[in-house]
């Protein structure tokens, strides 16, 4: 027999090796959110030293929940997607492995590599989301056009003036904004975190693995044509 420990330690490892294995999320990740850190650090090089320090740790907190939400929520859903589309996990869930093992390391190791207990809330609203994207290349755009202004409205380039009061109320509520003032508040040696922010993370957390449990698809989705065509073909939907 073999310990529960022992599946989710060999899980995680194998995840951990794909992620580091594909170019895209180690660009997404950690390069993208370096390079934009690079650029981040002539504009500021101007404002006085205080004023700098406080800019550059909020500037540097956006782009650390970039890189996680990156990983955590855009390369985790879209990799599932794939997997599923590509009869990866209908042929996984006939193996041994229990279904809870198979996630709890991909799961495990997403928030490993994103470096933020938050990603955790990222991994299970990316997961939620899988059952609504019902191709792997419409996957990417789709969650992109979500995660996106998520992460500007929440700050994660700098703070935006002007914005109506119901959406800076409508991003507090949102796993984001949370996260890059944890990031903020860690830079700044105050790693104490409202409980607020740490209800909405735990919330997200909770309530993205709730619904995975209950809707998420382990068959591909068969285009309308192709259901058509079986139907009127039998030697093709044998």
């Amino acid at each position: 027999m073999v310990s529960d420990g022992t599946i989710v330690a060999g899980q995680v490892r194998y995840q951990l090796t794909l992620m580091l294995r594909t170019p895209r999320t180690l660009m997404a990740g950690l390069i993208l959110p370096g390079a934009l850190l690079a650029l981040q650090l002539g504009r500021v090089q101007h404002l006085g030293q205080g004023a700098a320090a406080d800019v550059l740790a909020a500037r540097v907190a956006g782009l650390v929940v970039l890189g996680a939400m990156s990983v955590a929520y855009l390369s985790h859903a879209s990799s599932l997607v794939v997997a599923r589309e590509d009869g990866v996990l209908r042929r996984r869930r006939a193996t041994p492995l229990p279904s809870w093992g198979y996630f709890a390391g991909r799961i495990i190791a997403t928030v490993l590599l994103a470096g933020s207990l938050g990603a955790l809330a990222l991994a299970a609203a990316g997961t939620a989301v899988t059952p609504l994207l019902t191709s792997a290349q419409g996957a990417n755009p789709l969650l992109t056009l979500t995660y996106l202004p998520l992460i500007i409205f929440s700050g994660g380039f700098g703070g935006l003036s002007g914005l109506p009061h119901w959406l800076n109320t409508l991003m507090s509520y949102l796993p984001a904004q949370p996260m890059i003032d944890a990031v903020t508040r860690a830079l700044g040696h105050s790693p104490a975190l409202p409980a607020r922010d740490l209800a909405v993370l735990a919330a997200w957390a909770l309530g993205g693995l709730v619904v995975s449990v209950r809707f998420f698809r382990w068959d591909p989705t068969r285009p309308r044509h192709a259901r058509s065509a079986g139907a009127g073909n039998p030697a093709r939907s044998v």
